[in-house]
């Protein structure tokens, strides 16, 4: 095949190449501003600020330490960040040319009845070949030399694979940021409900003390004639019921110890923690900014992003496969059937310079299935994107919403407690002196034990609440 045949086939492939045209997809509009009240007002961007920062309980600092540097999941998305380091190298070398060294030395014993072994012969056995040229049988090579081969990147392909590995490698350091992000809200939040697990534990052992000698006093009652057996049985099942209670909330206290552990990649469940009241204080006003600080603070919506440009990329990278290539190739070196006569003697030196144009023709409904695919990822990347930046928006908004509900919640509890808790102290007092039933007794305590454990749960999903907008606001790794 001669040039002009291949000037022929490329001009062929550029035409067949001309419907191809690449497709840009727009960005999903974000809102300027929140709809919340709380969100429009200026202060510090809780968006921006670092775990380090945003819990204050030194205890959990210490556990969220110790899981940054154990956990499994955060240790192996680091290997992933250095297969795609090595990924983003290799792109980068890509559009140089590509050498190696060569060494090879072999034997050949040609048949006497084949054109080399007629033909060897029959040089020797000419005047004009003098004696260090004669052809040895069997045939000796001996080669050293270098060889390259250069894809010259007409059309940017490798270009664009450069740029697609270094937006591989960022995608994979934001990925980084949204494993630490989660890990850390995953362990304050376990840090947070044990804390709360021992809280109830507390009040159910205050209250079976209470419901203990509630029972010995209707035992002594009964022994007086003044009571009957059902009371008792009352008395008696509620402090059963109070004592189920507690071994409940011990095996979910263990489980979350259990559940901590793995977080921090560790077998030691004995860790420090303090108690709600020794918590910090949580904030009353909560300023996550705007939302466009999402994009660009949150590791998980820049990740989905870049994505999104990593696969646009793609579609240009498939369509360089319509247009023909072009490929050079070269060695320099020596060669020789002497290897005494290897580097001494400059007749050994060779050299080969070659270049070829290679353009698709039958397979181009191949390439054409391959272009669907990446326009079809580059859809599916960029719902994903749209996702994720919808997801990040509702959840801040639902979180801070949750999180000023449950402070109200927090304090008409607070208020109830205090009342159920009186209750309970004026039935027991009247009971003793007769002017009360056993059911008002029976209802009190167990109206304050509710009270109190519920006020406890509050408590404790205002703290996750708390966390779960850190999440939600990204992790502040800026």
């Amino acid at each position: 095949m001669n040039i002009n045949h291949l000037y022929i086939i490329s001009c062929f492939s550029l035409l067949l190449s001309c419907n191809t045209a690449e497709h840009v997809m727009q960005r999903p509009d974000m809102p300027d501003t929140y709809t919340n009240e709380e969100l429009k007002r200026d202060s510090a961007n809780w968006a921006m600020v670092s775990w380090g920062a945003f819990f204050q309980d030194e205890s959990l600092k210490a556990l969220i330490q110790r899981g940054l540097a154990n956990n499994q999941d955060v240790l192996k998305t680091l290997y992933r960040i250095q297969i795609s380091q090595a990924n983003l190298q290799q792109a980068r070398l890509g559009r140089l040319p590509e050498l190696n060294v060569q060494a090879g030395a072999g034997v050949n014993r040609f048949g006497e009845y084949t054109m080399d072994g007629v033909g060897n012969r029959d040089s020797n056995l000419s005047p004009t070949v003098p004696e260090d040229k004669m052809i040895p049988d069997p045939y000796r090579d001996f080669l050293i030399g270098i060889d390259f081969s250069w894809e010259v990147d007409i059309w940017g392909k490798l270009k664009m694979r450069k740029k697609q590995a270094l937006l591989r490698f960022l995608e994979s350091e934001e990925m980084l940021r949204f494993t630490q992000t989660n890990l850390i809200a995953n362990i304050a939040s376990n840090y947070f409900l044990i804390a709360g697990l021992e809280e109830e534990i507390l009040i159910l052992n205050k209250n079976i003390s209470f419901q203990e000698a509630a029972f010995e006093l209707g035992k002594s009652l009964k022994e007086a004639g003044q009571d009957s057996q059902l009371s008792l049985d009352q008395f008696e099942g509620l402090l059963l019921n109070s004592k189920g209670l507690l071994l409940q909330k011990n095996r979910e206290l263990q489980q979350a110890k259990f559940n901590l552990a793995q977080l921090t990649g560790s077998y030691e469940t004995n860790f420090t923690y303090a108690s709600l009241s020794e918590t910090e204080s949580l904030p009353e006003v909560i300023a996550a900014g705007v939302p466009a600080d999402l994009i660009r603070l949150r590791p998980d919506i820049r990740a989905a992003e870049l994505n999104l440009q990593a696969q646009e990329l793609e579609i240009g990278i498939v369509r360089t496969a319509f247009f023909p290539t072009l490929n050079l190739s070269g060695l320099v070196g020596y060669n020789a059937f002497d290897f005494s006569r290897l580097f001494l003697n400059p007749a050994s030196a060779i050299y080969q310079v070659g270049g070829g144009l290679t353009a698709p023709i039958f397979n181009r409904k191949r390439i054409e299935a391959m272009y669907e695919t990446a326009k079809a990822e580059q859809k599916i990347a960029l719902y994903d994107f749209e996702q994720t930046v919808l997801q990040g928006y509702l959840e801040v908004m639902g979180l801070v919403n949750d999180y000023q509900y449950l402070a109200d919640q927090i304090s008409v509890k607070t208020e109830e407690v205090v009342v159920q808790q009186r209750s309970t102290e004026n039935a027991s007092t009247m009971f003793k002196i007769g002017y009360a039933d056993y059911l008002d007794v029976i209802n009190s305590q167990s109206r304050s034990l509710e009270a109190e454990l519920d006020f406890v749960k509050l408590r404790v999903e205002q703290y996750q609440s708390y966390v779960e907008l850190y999440r939600a606001l990204g992790g502040g790794w800026i």
